[in-house]
């Protein structure tokens, strides 16, 4: 689905590259012909993604390790994209910190860790790189969201509270960044795929006494398409927003959920 070479000469920075969302978009922005910038905590697995993405697309890749709970390494992030590649035409920001645990039970340290993941890291990133966009003639920003925004579920509040200021932060943002050129989106996924969804869908068996495959095909159903989202349908939409495609699209949230409400 990609089309190869509508990033040709193009810099994309993806935040949260582990296995998954991540992945699939620092191979989707490759694909399209980017030089691409991988973040992550890990430097071990963070080095074994840009050696996968570079062996499999022929681009540059370069991995840097960030914390996104600190603004200073997040700061460093962006410098470190300028002075491999001279600048940052696309960014996505996947990273998040999540939780597990009612209100009345909160460790508000945790909190403030999450807001600081969610929120402050994720803009800081987004501000900083934005500058260089403005003085490239624009860019595009695409945040990831959490379809648990709308959905609002127990023990998940750290986690959906703070997604939600970042949507609504970005949102302003869009406005603030338009007159130069700089659009923000929102790509919002349902159940995706992978090592979360796994033990998500491990600890619901865990509880009802369900197999496994029953609680996913019974989550399934739920969705309009009954089925669950796939990374690289996520990477699909994030491709999508960062390109000239998408070029009068701003300011929007854009769910890929397989109609999951």
């Amino acid at each position: 689905m990609t089309e190869r070479g509508e990033l040709e000469g193009k810099v994309a920075v993806v935040v949260g590259a582990g296995p998954g969302i991540g992945r699939a978009c620092a191979l989707a922005f490759a694909g399209a012909g980017a030089d691409v910038v991988v973040a992550a905590r890990r430097a071990e697995p963070l080095q074994a993604l840009a050696d996968e993405v570079a062996a499999s697309t022929g681009r540059a890749v370069e991995p840097v390790a960030t914390d996104l709970g600190d603004v200073g390494s997040c700061r460093a992030l962006v410098d470190a994209a300028l002075a491999r590649f001279g600048g940052v035409d696309v960014l996505v920001n996947v990273a998040t910190l999540g939780g597990n645990a009612p209100v009345d039970e909160a460790d508000w340290e945790h909190w403030r860790r999450s807001f600081e993941v969610n929120v402050l890291g994720t803009l800081e990133v987004s501000r900083s790189a934005a500058r260089s966009m403005a003085g490239r003639g624009g860019g595009s920003i695409v945040q990831v969201s959490t379809f648990g925004v709308h959905a609002r579920p127990p023990r998940q509040a750290s986690y959906t509270s703070t997604k939600q200021a970042m949507v609504t932060a970005s949102l302003t943002l869009a406005k603030e960044l338009g007159r130069q050129n700089v659009r923000v989106n929102i790509v919002t996924p349902g159940y995706t795929t992978g090592p979360n969804l796994d033990a998500l869908f491990q600890g619901v068996a865990d509880r009802t006494g369900e197999a496994v495959d029953v609680v996913s095909e019974r989550m399934a159903r739920t969705a309009a398409l009954r089925r669950h989202v796939d990374p690289e349908d996520i990477a699909e939409a994030v491709l999508f927003l960062a390109s000239d495609r998408a070029r009068n699209i701003t300011g929007v949230e854009l769910p890929v959920t397989a109609g999951q409400q």
